[in-house]
């Protein structure tokens, strides 16, 4: 059975019923809380599939009291329930829990709700939500019958293995509506053509209604010769006398995939080879390849330890297999790299790099696929996909975003390697074949995304080059994923370094790079916090506008950049709002804003501290009042409705100036 909500219902979000923590949430408590429901922050809805934000700062309301009234607030009847799926707090000490959502005790896929904390008093409120849903459950097709669907659908040569079959609810967007199916959700697995999906099927009518791919394209120390940037220092392992490319210490193992498969029966990749050298140092052309995915891999995974405390693509020192020369067949053959993440045979977990050649190296179409960023790409995939938020779906926005992450932070990777970075993915890798005699020399441009040859892509989100989204599937890239990175691959190039010009829609543009350094810790704690399985380029903006609040501020120049460099591709209007500069994460807290009583409260954690009241023009309203140290009234029942300034002078931190709305 399937249901067409409109977006009105979807995320009509009007006040309705509610429920209790912690780990399911359902029945209302309507005791005595600090407000009124109704005088929660509203919420901004961002996409046919659910996609909501709400900015709490300042506003001074517990987490405890949304939890409680999380139904009035969402507007969901006593159908609706929530489970607490995680809770975590992080450097910051800003604590993070993620709900669920079910619908008569059904998962509503990729629906849920992420609460975000700071001593007590909720900051931001962001997920996905289908509100209005009337299904009622159909019987699941047999496994024969689901295997057969998957069949006519997947063409495999060989083997196709899948999984058990869960029931859930799934969304689909037409392009105009959410649809609503009550399906199966189904693993899928082919080796020949190496193939794997997770399939959603119509428990109603047994037909496909939506599938995500599970792949994403594209103790010795050792001096070894890397195909592309020449002598490297890697770490090998002492085998049977001789070496081979394994590094113990980051669990890294690179292997060669010519004859990969996978052992149906125990589980786990069978049929691979070892890269052997006599001595320590690989220098042997053919083992040139093989070494720099071990090379661009260490790099990889020292860069996520040192930069973001991440040990391996789990957080748990995981093991990271590589597996080079691998045919995925088809017309693809050898000319691609892809990492696999599928939960079947006990979950397989490997990174693959092909040869660059098609029919067994009877024609070559590129060089091979193994630069450090296409490495740092692939792994970054695994981390996108445990981001812990049931990552990135690959497909339409999401699957460009989940792209883009995956270039942005593999380039940073380059960068922290230090072995001439530069903002082209995939260098060297194009050469010149009967399909395209004069291929641009990278596979991407995140500095001039128009600029490659084949496959321009977008620096402008609806502009030049932008891919439809509509109806994704595999022949259309899921949707442009390939081609739409372009946008978000922009956006954090010119937030990294600069760039002025006039985008597509005619919008002059001029942003002051904040480094590479910064733009990588903005868009991972987006990644990391932030981002639901349907994330939007809108989506994107809010987040990593949020990830900067948490990291320098709501006001400060790398907020200004945040945003100007957003513009510059598209998306928002290149203006901080005032509502996003009411809180200094070093000391004080200001809230409510808008103030709607005429008191301002202040709460403050510092000596010394004073503050004064300007109008819009810059003239003096309130002279300096001296704040206590703990929680001040500020009483203003005599000023006018309107934008103000407040300037908070402190010692030892300078001077802070805040905008507030009297209403």
């Amino acid at each position: 059975m399937k249901r067409i909500t409109t977006l009105a219902g979807t995320l009509a979000f009007a006040l309705t019923v509610g429920f209790t923590p912690v780990t399911l949430i359902q029945a209302q408590n309507k005791g005595r809380t600090e407000i009124s429901v109704k005088e929660l922050p509203k919420i901004s809805s961002n996409s046919i599939l659910g996609s909501f934000n709400a900015d709490f700062s300042g506003h001074n309301v517990s987490s405890d009291f949304l939890i409680n009234h999380l139904g009035e607030w969402l507007g969901t009847g006593s159908d609706h329930t929530y489970k607490l799926l995680k809770q975590n707090k992080d450097e910051l000490g800003i604590k993070h829990s993620v709900y669920d959502h079910y619908y008569k005790g059904v998962k509503v896929m990729d629906d849920m709700i992420l609460l975000h904390e700071k001593n007590g008093k909720l900051t931001y409120v962001n997920g996905e939500i289908i509100t209005d849903i009337n299904l009622s459950p159909n019987q699941q097709p047999t496994s024969q019958r689901i295997r057969s669907i998957i069949i006519s659908d997947l063409k495999p040569q060989g083997k196709l293995t899948i999984s058990n079959i869960e029931e859930v609810i799934t969304k689909v967007s037409n392009g105009r509506k959410a649809v609503l199916y009550h399906a199966s959700k189904v693993e899928a697995l082919s080796m020949k053509p190496l193939k794997a999906f997770t399939y959603y099927i119509d428990n109603a009518s047994g037909t496909v209604v939506k599938k995500n791919s599970r792949m994403h394209d594209a103790d010795t120390p050792s001096t070894s010769t890397t195909y592309y940037k020449g002598d490297q220092s890697i770490t090998v392992d002492s085998y049977n006398g001789e070496f081979r490319l394994k590094d113990n210490a980051r669990n890294i193992h690179t292997m060669n995939g010519t004859n990969l498969d996978v052992d149906t029966i125990n589980g786990g990749i069978i049929n691979v080879e070892e890269y052997i050298s006599p001595v320590a140092n690989y220098t042997a052309v053919d083992t040139k390849p093989a070494v720099e995915v071990h090379w661009g891999m260490k790099n990889a995974y020292d860069y996520y330890m040192t930069r973001h405390n991440r040990n391996s693509y789990d957080g748990n020192g995981a093991k990271i297999d590589n597996y080079y020369n691998f045919d995925f067949g088809g017309f693809t053959g050898g000319a691609n790299a892809a990492a696999l993440d599928t939960p079947l045979y006990g979950g397989i977990v490997c990174m693959l790099y092909g040869n660059g050649t098609l029919f067994g190296g009877l024609l070559t179409l590129m060089n091979p696929v193994v630069g450090i960023d296409v490495a740092g790409h692939e792994y970054s995939h695994l981390i996108i996909g445990r981001n812990g938020l049931g990552g990135l779906n690959y497909e339409s926005e999401s699957g460009a975003i989940n792209e883009s992450i995956a270039d942005m932070l593999g380039t940073a990777i380059e960068f922290y390697s230090g072995s001439s970075p530069n903002w082209t993915i995939g260098e060297g890798i194009p050469t010149a074949s009967f399909l395209n005699p004069s291929p641009s020399p990278y596979m991407r441009s995140m500095s001039d995304p128009n600029n490659v040859n084949p496959g321009p892509q977008p620096d402008t989100y609806n502009g030049t080059y932008w891919a439809s989204t509509a109806n994704p599937d595999a022949d259309n890239d899921h949707g442009g994923v390939h081609t739409n990175s372009g946008v978000g691959n922009y956006w954090f190039y010119l937030l990294s370094q600069g760039g002025s010009g006039t985008n597509d829609i005619g919008n002059p543009f001029n942003v002051t790079g904040i480094t590479i350094e910064k733009a990588e810790k903005i868009i991972y704690r987006a990644l990391t916090n932030y981002m639901t399985p349907n994330t939007t380029y809108m989506d994107a903006y809010n987040f990593t506008k949020q990830a900067v609040t948490d990291l320098y501020g709501a006001s400060g120049n790398e907020q200004q950049q945040n945003v100007k460099a957003w513009y510059a591709v598209g998306i928002g209007n290149g203006i901080l709002a005032t509502s996003e500069a009411v809180r200094n994460q070093d000391h004080f807290n200001i809230y409510p804003n808008p103030v709607k009583e005429g008191v301002l409260t202040i709460e403050n954690d510092k000596n010394n501290v004073s503050v004064e009241m300007y109008d819009a023009s810059g003239r003096l309203i309130k002279g300096a009042q001296k704040l206590n140290k703990g929680t001040n009234k500020i009483y203003i029942n005599n000023v006018q409705k309107g934008i103000y300034l407040l300037k908070v002078t402190s010692e030892g931190s300078g001077i802070s100036t805040k905008k507030i709305i009297v209403e």
